[in-house]
C-alpha cells in the first residue's frame, strides 16, 4: 500500500513538472514573439523616421526653388531692367524713382532670402517641435498662396517623441499639398489638440473634396495610413465630392518627451 502511495507521487509529481515545463516553454515562446514584433516594430518606425526625415527635405528644396524662381528671380530680374534703363540714360527725368524702386525690390529679395534660410529641415522640426513647425508652414502657405489658412492649439500643449512629430508633421506636409494642387480651396484649418493621454490632429478644407473609394489606394492615402500604423494611431479621412476634406488623426500618448 505504501508503495503505491509513492509511486502515485511520483507520477504526480512527473506530471505536474511536466506541465510546469510545458507551460514554462509556452510562455517563453509567447515573450520572444513579443519581444520580436516589438524590434521589428521598432526597427520599422526608426526607418519610417529616416525616410520622412528625407521628404521633409526634400519638400523644404521644392519650396526654396520656388521661392527662388518665382518671388526672388522675379525682382531680381526687375532690378537688373530698371539699371539697364538707368545705365543706358542716367540723366533721364525718372532716374531717380528708378533707382528706389531697385532698392526697396533689392531690400525686398534680401528678407525673401532671410525668410527661405529659415525654411524648414527635418532638424527644424525635431528641434523646435511640431506646433512651431506647423506655424512656420501655415505661414509660409499664407505668404505664397490665397488660401485663408489658420492653425488652432487646444488643451496644454506638451513635446511628443520627436520622430512622432516629424512623422505628424510630413503627414500635415502632405495634407497642405494635396489642398494646395487639388483641393482648390479657399480656407484650411488644422487643429492640434493635446489631452492627457492623447493627441489629435484634424485638418479640414473646403475644397472640391474626392470620391474616397476610388483613391484610397492611392500613393498619398497610403502613405498617410502606413504613418498612422506606425504611430500606433487611428486615421480617418472623411471626404466626398464637393463637399471638401477632414482627416483626422487620434493617437494615444504613453510618453511626453
Amino acid at each position: 500500500m505504501e508503495g503505491s502511495s509513492v509511486l502515485f507521487l511520483f507520477i504526480a509529481g512527473t506530471l505536474l513538472l511536466s506541465l510546469f515545463a510545458f507551460f514554462l516553454v509556452i510562455y517563453l515562446q509567447v515573450q520572444k514573439r513579443k519581444q520580436n514584433r516589438f524590434r521589428i516594430e521598432k526597427e520599422q518606425l526608426q526607418q519610417e523616421i529616416l525616410r520622412t526625415g528625407l521628404e521633409v527635405q526634400e519638400q523644404a528644396i521644392n519650396n526654396i526653388s520656388r521661392e527662388l524662381h518665382d518671388n526672388i528671380g522675379a525682382r531680381l530680374s526687375a532690378v537688373y531692367r530698371f539699371l539697364n534703363v538707368v545705365e543706358a540714360n542716367p540723366a533721364a527725368d525718372n532716374t531717380p524713382e528708378l533707382i528706389r524702386e531697385s532698392g526697396t525690390m533689392l531690400q525686398a529679395a534680401i528678407k525673401d532670402m532671410r525668410d527661405i534660410s529659415h525654411v524648414l529641415s527635418s532638424e527644424y522640426v525635431m528641434e523646435n517641435g511640431l506646433i512651431e513647425s506647423v506655424y512656420k508652414e501655415v505661414d509660409y502657405v499664407r505668404k505664397t498662396t490665397s488660401i485663408d489658412a489658420m492653425v488652432l492649439v487646444e488643451g496644454d500643449y506638451y513635446h511628443l517623441n520627436s520622430g512622432h512629430e516629424l512623422i505628424i508633421f510630413r503627414m500635415v506636409q502632405e495634407a497642405i499639398s494635396n489642398t494646395l494642387k487639388y483641393a482648390k480651396a479657399t480656407h484650411l484649418r488644422i487643429r492640434m489638440s493635446y489631452g492627457f493621454d492623447s493627441f489629435d490632429l484634424c485638418i479640414t478644407d473646403d475644397g472640391v473634396g474626392f470620391d474616397a473609394e476610388a483613391v484610397s489606394s492611392g500613393i498619398g492615402i497610403a502613405n498617410m495610413k502606413n504613418r498612422a500604423r506606425m504611430l500606433k494611431a487611428n486615421l480617418d479621412i472623411k471626404t466626398s465630392a464637393e463637399k471638401g476634406t477632414t482627416i483626422l488623426l487620434n493617437m494615444k500618448v504613453h510618453e511626453k518627451a
